[in-house]
């Protein structure tokens, strides 16, 4: 059965296992969590506090989102992917990253597993009172369109990234 969690301190191996996985293919490192090291526990623990603080709002990502939330997807035992939220977007963070991000480890790709991880993240945005979602994606993303097509989103502009200067599909969810 498939599920969310936030990370909690009994998940380092098992996120550790992902973690490897998405460095060992070389693959993109989103959502942006992934691009904390973790090598140990230690690394571990600076990311869960890293965690914190993009729960409560004291972070360095401040000019993009004030609030992010993070979660481990699971399908029974095993963890087949990661989420983001981020809630109360910045006119910058509006623009290009979006409120949800989404990874999939490259073993469990093809699998349908990006479409039942962006349906409970959606769950999650209406818990915390979201009407609306933007989604972006890099437009050389040739596998995420598909997704947002599935679910209902409404593709509305492209946009050239001030941060990574690559051309931006942006997409929109009503959640009402």
């Amino acid at each position: 059965m498939l599920k969310i969690d936030k990370f909690k301190n009994d998940y380092f191996d098992k996120y550790l296992n992902l973690y490897n996985e998405f460095i060992g293919y070389k693959s993109d490192l989103v959502p942006d969590i992934l691009e904390i090291q973790c090598r140990d526990i230690n690394d571990y623990k600076n990311i869960l506090n890293e965690i914190s603080k993009r729960e409560v709002g004291s972070h360095n990502d401040t000019e993009w989102y004030k609030y992010a939330y993070y979660y481990l997807t699971f399908d029974d035992d095993k963890v087949i992917g990661l989420g983001c939220i981020r809630y109360d977007l910045t006119k910058l963070g509006n623009a290009i990253w979006g409120n949800i991000a989404l990874g999939v480890r490259p073993s469990q790709r093809k699998k349908g597993y990006g479409t039942k991880i962006i349906k409970l993240l959606l769950d999650e945005c209406k818990k915390l009172g979201m009407k609306e979602v933007i989604v972006c994606h890099y437009t050389t993303n040739n596998i995420t369109p598909k997704i947002l097509n599935k679910i209902g989103a409404k593709y509305t502009n492209d946009v050239k990234s001030e941060y990574s200067g690559k051309e931006i599909k942006r997409y929109v969810i009503n959640l009402e």
